[in-house]
């Protein structure tokens, strides 16, 4: 089933960019675009994996509501900046596709935080701190039973083997290492949020600078070191990390060929009557 949800995934996205291609959507329209519809669900997704009271009807509602006020802020902006005109032009501007994301995820973000503080629940995450286990936890599972079972099953197989695999899913689930990697992102992510969204934008547009051409050098020479920067962060070192599962990839799909290769030729090679 996944194969074939892969396989109709690039038909219909290669469909889809046929079609924006002709109607004249260009991909700086759908980056921005992308907002307006995915933006609903941002704060609420975050809600979800950060806030134990969070309310499961509270973020379906931010996301689906979001999403239409995120819509209806869009298309009501266009219209009324552009004579009642809605088309790929009009509705592409800087400030009609500004409304649309701040209303998508301003609303959905008011709607899933009312809502869950009004019918809070209480989650205890147990299922989630879980999930990298060996066996899926039913029934709420502590990460420690867990990992019992998993010893208990794996009596057979060498004893080094399951201590260093017991080892390291304890040291994975370790709420005290999560704790701390959870501090650093959210700080990591208010830290940088302030720079690039306040400390560098909001000068720069207050001093309505026009860039001599070293000074817009030095600009574009920032902007290239920062992309290849972010490349290596989520194409190469990703690719790095991975290494093991990879080679252990291509040394299947290699064994796979001459597989194939192999019994291609004894077919060939049986004698026709």
């Amino acid at each position: 089933m996944s194969h074939i949800g892969v396989a109709a995934f690039a038909l219909i996205m290669g469909i889809a960019g046929v079609v924006f291609f002709y109607i004249g959507i260009s991909m700086g329209w759908l980056y921005t675009f992308m907002g307006v519809i995915l933006g609903s669900a941002v704060v609420p997704i975050a809600l979800c994996i950060t806030w134990r009271k969070a309310s499961k009807i509270g973020c379906i509602a931010g996301a689906v509501v979001g999403l239409i006020a995120g819509i209806a802020a869009w298309l009501g902006t266009t219209a009324g900046l552009n004579n009642s005109l809605i088309n790929v032009t009009t509705s592409g501007g800087n400030y009609e596709m500004l409304a649309g994301n701040l209303g998508s995820i301003a609303i959905g973000g008011i709607i899933a935080v009312s809502i869950s503080l009004i019918w809070p629940e209480d989650y205890d995450f147990a299922s989630t701190r879980a999930i990298n286990s060996p066996e899926a936890p039913t029934n709420h599972k502590k990460p420690a039973e867990v990992v019992e079972e998993y010893i208990d099953e794996k009596k057979d197989s060498s004893a080094s083997s399951v201590e260093n695999d017991a080892v390291k899913l304890e040291k994975e689930l370790d709420p005290v290492g999560l704790n701390k990697a959870f501090r650093f992102a959210a700080w990591s992510s208010i830290v940088l949020t302030l720079i690039f969204m306040i400390l560098i934008p909001l000068p720069l547009f207050g001093a309505s600078t026009i860039y001599s051409v070293s000074g817009f050098s030095v600009w574009v020479i920032v902007g290239i070191m920062w992309t290849f920067c972010s490349a290596f962060a989520v194409v190469l070192y990703p690719l790095w990390e991975s290494r093991a599962a990879l080679t252990m990839i291509v040394k299947g799909i290699i064994k796979v060929l001459f597989l194939a290769i192999y019994f291609m030729k004894r077919i060939w090679l049986i004698p026709r009557e």
